[in-house]
């Protein structure tokens, strides 16, 4: 078998500075909020010209959570971040490129993204893997440019919110009450029914029918990426309240003298048109949100502490 090569190169045309769109994806945090399927990003070390990170994302074609990791350079006075990945999946063996940022007239970027490929010619499903991953790049184009056309929509319309309570139960079985989702149905209260699929350990797609208070069913999708005994990190794909534009969050086990420390957090896109037809102005909207919503997550954690409890007993 010889090893096939294969480049793509997408271009599009951002609205803003080149710095800032620079910047836009050299924080990772910043990813969740603007590529769709990204469900969890984390920074694994940095030095003097860049860093390695990882990035976990929900791929649509496959209804999976897969991951890469890479060493980025991130050269700020030539507007480009270079990638090489770790992890490149089968059945390429090497994946690399290039983000390049191009100051324009009246303030705008152009962006370009680079990849090169590799497999082996007689991988099965080698151009295949190829063209799904090039698709992906044109859509990361694409959802930064609506992502910076949107940035102060965005900025005022993006509420988070937490909850917390201690149980005084083993950490492991609090973490498993949430992280089997195959059971949900025998522990959730407002749970008719879940399906769990998870292909890699750990990284889950997960499908639920609820019972929302008005008594209607409801079907949602989440993707998660789980943490053993220490954190589930997930977003809402489908199935998303009459009132988002995007939805996803966290869950955080701690172990403390007196029990474990879970904490939910929850980050909710707005819709601007949905405050506007309750009534109600952003501020207004993001409190009953934090309020109703926060309550809520604060009952699935009470119900987690009843269900242990009862249990034990």
């Amino acid at each position: 078998m010889s090893l096939v090569t294969s480049q793509s190169v997408h271009r599009a045309l951002v609205n803003a500075p080149q710095d800032v769109v620079f910047d836009l994806i050299a924080d990772m945090k910043e990813q969740r909020r603007i590529f769709q399927s990204v469900i969890h990003t984390a920074q694994l070390g940095r030095d003097d010209t860049g860093d390695r990170v990882e990035r976990w994302s929900w791929i649509r074609p496959l209804d999976a959570v897969r991951s890469w990791r890479a060493r980025r350079e991130l050269d700020r006075s030539a507007g480009r971040i270079t990638f090489a990945h770790e992890n490149p999946p089968a059945p390429l063996t090497a994946v690399s490129g290039e983000w390049q940022f191009t100051a324009q007239p009246a303030g705008a970027t152009l962006v370009e993204l680079r990849h090169e490929y590799a497999f082996d010619d007689g991988a099965p499903d080698g151009k295949e893997t190829v063209e799904l991953l090039d698709r992906g790049s044109a859509a990361q184009l694409n959802q930064l440019s609506d992502f910076v056309d949107a940035k102060a929509d965005i900025d005022e319309l993006q509420v988070s919110y937490e909850s917390e309570l201690l149980i005084n139960e083993p950490i492991e079985d609090v973490y498993t009450y949430f992280s089997d989702a195959s059971r949900w149905n025998e522990r959730i209260p407002h749970c008719l029914g879940a399906t769990l699929k998870e292909e890699t350990p750990n990284l889950q797609v997960v499908t639920m029918d609820v019972q929302v208070p008005s008594g209607a069913v409801h079907t949602t999708k989440q993707a998660r990426v789980c943490f053993p005994n220490e954190k589930i990190i997930w977003r809402q794909l489908e199935g998303l309240p009459p009132l988002d534009d995007a939805l996803y969050g966290y869950m955080l086990f701690t172990q403390t003298a007196e029990g474990v420390l879970v904490r939910t957090g929850q980050t909710e896109l707005l819709k601007r048109n949905g405050v506007a037809k309750r009534g109600w102005t952003v501020a207004e909207a993001k409190h009953h949100v934090a309020e109703v919503r926060g309550g809520r997550n604060l009952d699935s954690l009470k119900s987690a502490q009843e269900y242990l409890s009862r249990r034990r007993a």
